[in-house]
């Protein structure tokens, strides 16, 4: 057998600290969306389907108007790195299960976590964004900025983009992360 970083890492791995473990990773998102929320008036949190499936995880009122977040919060570049990074976000255009991505779903605004704010951007133009420049690289195989990547037995592709790029669209916005306060 030939080991690889991706069929080397186990349950013992978990239990080291170098991966975590699907029910700590809900527990971590749980955290992010519910400190979001905190900047919405009125929040309703999706049911299991409208998380799923719809890609949505809270929805309330927020600039005087209703809309659906999708709250993501900080990840690493690659499953078994030390810490979470803040240059770059995973954006996934098909999950797991070869199903539409979050990207595609019914959320009206994508929330990534980053260090110092939440950065709220239109679900939409970043989908838009993304296909751009997935197009001008030939929809270029391989895990660098704008490239497709799909882990080893799954269904999934990816690409990563810099925020950078992403705090350069139209339709962002950036939210105070205080936790003292909340932004309505």
């Amino acid at each position: 057998t030939r080991y690889t970083k991706s069929n080397t890492l186990s349950r013992n791995d978990i239990r080291k600290g170098l991966l975590m473990s699907w029910e700590e990773y809900v527990k971590q998102a749980k955290i992010s969306e519910e400190k979001f929320a905190k900047n919405l008036t009125n929040p309703v949190w999706a049911n299991s389907y409208q998380n799923m499936k719809e890609h949505w995880d809270v929805k309330g009122i927020f600039k005087q108007k209703i809309y659906k977040f999708d709250v993501k919060g900080m990840k690493k570049k690659n499953r078994w790195d030390n810490n979470f990074q803040d240059d770059i976000a995973w954006v996934e255009g098909t999950n797991v299960r070869g199903e539409p991505g979050w990207v595609k779903g019914k959320a009206d605004y994508i929330v990534f976590e980053r260090n110092k704010y939440w950065l709220v951007v239109d679900r939409q133009e970043l989908l838009n964004h993304v296909v751009n420049k997935l197009k001008e690289k030939g929809y270029e195989k391989g895990k660098g900025i704008y490239q497709v990547y799909q882990r080893e037995g799954r269904l999934d592709k990816i690409t990563m983009v810099p925020y950078e790029d992403i705090e350069k669209l139209t339709n962002i916005e950036k939210v105070n992360k205080d936790d003292t306060e909340t932004n309505i």
